[in-house]
């Protein structure tokens, strides 16, 4: 009965993206089975892959205007989707994709959450591998005695945002200067944030806002005042040539 249960909200949940129709987000054409123990879904193709791919092949032509527009197109695809009550619960550099024309589209919103009610917390547990970088410190308690972990909300979404802020000014992940996911879960647990790199230089107003959001979870701007924070940095940067490019 309850995997019955399970499977229609997977089913109303993959209705409500596939419903969803906005610029910044990867639309969802349709579904699969046979790959696994979930159904598989189908999603336009981009020819310049992910974020983090993009960053490494054309990072070094980047202006901070391109890098303004890429933070943009994100922030705007994160507050469409809180508008819907739709968190996105696994923002990382590998689930924004780039399209031909350099823009970038949120792509996976919902599943780790709907993984975790589907095939229980375990899914979760092992879907950190490769994202521990971007994921938000409430995520890594320790399950309790009954083996219940937390699962992503708004709040951590604005923390994943701060990491995808460092990202894309720097061209590197969080926690860079760690080889192994291990080692950064680690410093998450002893609370050390990712460091403020010398070169390329963030400048102060950019890291005091990226340390906002990776402040307490109660704490973090909203995702409105991140899309209304990060599209005026975009304008002033278009227009201000003592912008750091």
């Amino acid at each position: 009965m309850k995997r019955t249960r399970r499977k229609k909200r997977l089913r109303r949940e993959l209705k409500v993206w596939s419903r969803i129709r906005h610029d910044n987000i990867v639309p969802l054409y349709g579904t699969v089975s046979g790959f696994g123990q979930l159904i598989a879904l189908v999603c336009p193709w981009y020819d310049n892959g992910s974020l983090s791919s993009y960053l490494e092949s054309h990072g070094e032509n980047l202006s901070i205007i391109n890098r303004f527009q890429l933070l943009s197109d994100v922030s705007a695809g994160l507050h469409y989707l809180h508008s819907c009550s739709v968190v996105h619960g696994d923002l990382t550099g590998s689930n924004v994709l780039i399209s031909s024309n350099g823009r970038a589209r949120l792509s996976d919103f919902g599943l780790s959450v709907i993984a975790v009610e589907f095939v229980g917390t375990s899914y979760f547990t092992s879907a950190l591998s490769g994202t521990v970088r971007w994921i938000a410190p409430e995520l890594l308690a320790i399950p309790d005695e009954e083996g219940t972990t937390m699962i992503p909300t708004s709040n951590s979404d604005i923390y994943s945002f701060g990491c995808i802020f460092f990202q894309v000014l720097t061209g590197k992940p969080p926690y860079s200067e760690f080889r192994r996911d291990a080692q950064v879960v680690v410093a998450i647990s002893l609370g050390t944030k990712p460091s403020r790199p010398e070169f390329p230089t963030i400048i102060d107003h950019h890291w005091s806002f990226i340390l906002n959001c990776w402040s307490t979870k109660d704490c973090r701007p909203s995702s409105q005042r991140v899309d209304e924070y990060i599209k005026g940095q975009l304008c002033l940067s278009q227009r201000d040539t003592s912008f750091p490019n």
